[in-house]
């Protein structure tokens, strides 16, 4: 190498050199600059979510809901929970001196507590005792201040079920007894979760229960094309849409100031506590499959998921009342099951009541001896 040019290579080093310090300057600029934007993009889009999902999330679905009319002979009680407030029950004590157990029903949002006296009707025949009462909010029961019950469950209305549940415990004719709870829709729903918090409760039965993520999931899955184009709904991993729902339900509880029940959590700490999940196949608020997945969290048998062929939301016992009833008394005798010949008959008031209900709905007529004998 000549002087010359080695002369020229000392002169252009300097130039090279920062040609790279450069490259690698506006390489962290042009990152800087693409994280921020989709940054920006990611927050605009969660924005626009919140925008059209919010009020369909907090929004009652069109679901009535019917009120029943009060039954005589019941002995009135009076819970109060933690919090201060007091919660307005009933006693349906079965109609035999050695009681099979007591159950703590759990009513459907906009209903009350004597829709226990039709849900129940065939535990009550069959010797259990039934305990049932108005949510806060709801019903005969004490309202809190500044709180709105929604469709979806929340910690407040569990927290009503664990002051029933500390209720019995100091009742001498019920606290020996086993306890199980039942629960209609979101009722079905906050009993799941108190089973999981109460370890006295030792059997749960839910018709027509739900969480958020999972009914979140499923009606984004439906429906989302109406909001969003479907090619980005293809593209969007799973993980980011979970993101998005996470984003709704939490942006609703700082809205409304409480906190949803996790029912999902709640399944998989149930453990080998018996679950009954019972559903509709025409559901079209609580699919089947919504039902299904919920069940399979408890990691239980699917044989304790039954969906009720022709059955809406809350209208199971309606569609097969004879059957209805007879899982239920099953489940809740702790795995003895019932007789084979038993003479429930499906009866029809001509008033449009029955057996002391006001409903107007068939109501079933028991032969207990025979229904549950020895053999």
């Amino acid at each position: 190498m000549t002087p010359d040019a080695d002369s020229s290579l000392h002169r252009d080093s300097p130039i090279f050199i920062l040609s790279v310090g450069s490259i690698r300057i506006v390489s962290v600029v042009v990152l800087i600059t693409v994280v921020l934007v989709l940054t920006v993009l990611e927050i605009l889009f969660q924005l626009l979510v919140l925008k059209f999902s919010l009020p369909i999330f907090e929004n009652r679905p069109p679901i009535g809901a019917e009120i029943f009319p009060p039954q005589p002979l019941t002995e009135a009680v009076t819970m109060v929970t933690k919090d201060g407030v007091a919660l307005v029950g009933n006693l349906l004590s079965a109609p035999h001196d050695e009681p099979r157990g007591v159950i703590l029903f759990c009513h459907e949002l906009d209903s009350n507590r004597w829709s226990a006296a039709y849900y129940c009707e065939g535990l009550l025949a069959a010797g259990f005792h039934v305990l049932t009462f108005d949510f806060r909010n709801q019903g005969d029961s004490q309202s809190l201040a500044g709180y709105q019950a929604m469709h979806w469950p929340s910690v407040l209305e569990v927290e009503d079920v664990c002051a029933a549940v500390a209720f019995i415990k100091t009742r001498p004719d019920l606290a020996g007894l086993p306890l199980g709870v039942f629960g209609i829709s979101r009722g079905g729903s906050v009993a799941l979760v108190a089973a999981a918090q109460c370890d006295s409760i030792q059997r749960v039965v839910s018709d027509g229960a739900y969480c958020c993520n999972e009914m979140l999931l499923h009606f984004t899955n439906r429906w989302g094309r109406l909001f969003f184009p479907e090619l980005l709904l293809r593209l969007l991993p799973k993980w980011h849409v979970q993101i998005s729902l996470w984003l709704i339900r939490r942006t609703s509880e700082f809205r409304k100031g409480i906190k949803y029940a996790n029912v999902e959590r709640a399944l998989s700490l149930l453990g080998r506590k018996p679950v009954l999940m019972i559903s509709g196949d025409r559901d079209t608020y609580v699919f089947p499959a919504v039902t299904r997945h919920l069940h399979a969290r408890t990691g239980q048998d699917d044989s304790t998921v039954w969906i009720v062929p022709e059955a809406k939301h809350n209208m199971s016992r309606q569609a097969d009342a004879l059957e209805y009833d007879r899982r239920l008394v099953e489940f809740f005798s702790l795995g003895e099951p019932a007789a084979g010949n038993s003479s429930v008959v499906l009866a029809a008031a001509a008033s449009g009541k029955a057996a002391g209900m006001g409903s107007g709905r068939p109501v079933l007529v028991h032969s207990h001896t025979s229904l549950f004998s020895a053999d």
